[in-house]
């Protein structure tokens, strides 16, 4: 999937980021090949950046959160959560009214659509939302040709961030 390119995701839902920039953050796959996404963020100073929209591939940050930019490495350190939960959802021979759906009962519950590539979906909820409806909307995709993770819930070992404990 990655080939080396930016990979550039746009709000669908009518997000306001008409003071958006892009900040360039390095992505590798689990075989080694690298690319960078550009991810829309607005700055808040000092080098520190609100993410508006939850990236398609980035792991570990969200729309809202507040990071730190390192140019040079092209990656983010978060210093605030911004409360929302991430959700990437790649496709590949399912029923286009199937992902159409899922954004529409997405937005729905409270979260809203924040890209489309031709094979991935980046959705972002409130953690108020919470984990079981969340996963409850993505259980009524099709088992096949379906795959999908959370952007900001787990670490590279596959543990919970837990940064989301006493916010439900």
């Amino acid at each position: 999937m990655l080939r080396g390119e930016a990979v550039v995701l746009a709000s669908e839902d009518g997000t306001n980021c008409g003071d958006c920039a892009g900040i360039r953050l390095k992505v590798e796959s689990e075989h080694g090949a690298t690319a960078d996404e550009v991810v829309a963020v607005s700055s808040v100073g000092n080098g520190h950046y609100l993410v508006r929209l939850s990236p398609g591939f980035v792991r570990g940050i969200a729309a809202g959160d507040v990071i730190e930019y390192d140019e040079r490495s092209k990656s983010a350190k978060v210093l605030k959560r911004g409360g929302n939960v991430a959700v990437q959802v790649f496709y590949v021979g399912i029923n286009g009214d199937a992902i159409e759906s899922l954004k529409g009962k997405a937005v729905q519950v409270g979260g809203r659509v924040d890209g489309e590539l031709e094979s991935l979906v980046v959705l972002t909820f409130p953690i108020s939302v919470g984990f079981p409806a969340i996963e409850s909307l993505l259980a009524e995709l099709p088992e096949d040709g379906v795959e999908w993770e959370y952007g900001n819930v787990f670490d590279e070992e596959g543990e919970p961030l837990a940064w989301w404990e006493g916010e439900v």
